[in-house]
């Protein structure tokens, strides 16, 4: 890819980003928008991401990746030991999606659906601090599905899961309860 190319996919993406930011609903946002505050070409938008639905998605993605590797580097959680870190790294993100609700969903059934397995591999430097040398690779691996996996069904269908378990995940307690409970069970040594 040409330092042009770079450039012009990264602008796509820094576009979408802030039309995000800025939609109050996400099936709103078109590709001719996009082309014209990037200042290029609607046809480069398929030439770079195949879709609008897959340049969304990354830029969604990359804020989520964000947001994950700054949590990770605060020094507001660097007094915690390595499980209340994750709790509250997750429910960081969950209090994200809860403000963009519309944008979560998106996502979610876009990563789900397309078997992206890049999410989970965020948890497992977290995962490391907690079960030092205790676990491989491979368990980390695991555990961080086991982690993820139900958090996403939950937000994709919080009515189901309410139906399931009694738990409001739009009251924060009740969801702070749940991401507790959820890893307590999964990382109790």
């Amino acid at each position: 890819m040409s330092p042009n190319d770079q450039d012009t996919r990264q602008s796509l993406l820094d576009t979408a980003k802030i039309l995000l930011d800025e939609a109050a609903d996400i099936d709103k946002i078109t590709v001719r928008q996009i082309a014209e505050r990037a200042g290029v070409g609607i046809g480069l938008i398929n030439y770079h991401f195949k879709s609008k639905d897959n340049l969304l998605r990354i830029a969604i993605g990359d804020v989520m990746s964000q947001t994950i590797f700054e949590m990770n580097d605060q020094t507001a959680y660097s007094g915690l030991e390595p499980a209340a870190k994750l709790k509250e790294v997750l429910k960081e993100l969950y209090s994200l999606g809860g403000r963009n609700e519309k944008l979560i969903r998106f996502v979610l059934s876009h990563e789900l659906m397309n078997g992206n397995m890049q999410a989970p591999l965020l948890l497992i430097p977290l995962l490391r601090d907690i079960f030092q040398s205790q676990k491989n690779d491979m368990q980390l691996r695991i555990i961080a599905l086991q982690i993820l996996y139900p958090i996403q069904i939950t937000a994709l269908h919080p009515s189901a899961f309410h139906l399931y378990s009694g738990i409001e995940l739009t009251n924060p307690e009740q969801r702070n309860q749940f991401i507790d409970v959820l890893i307590d069970n999964l990382t109790n040594l």
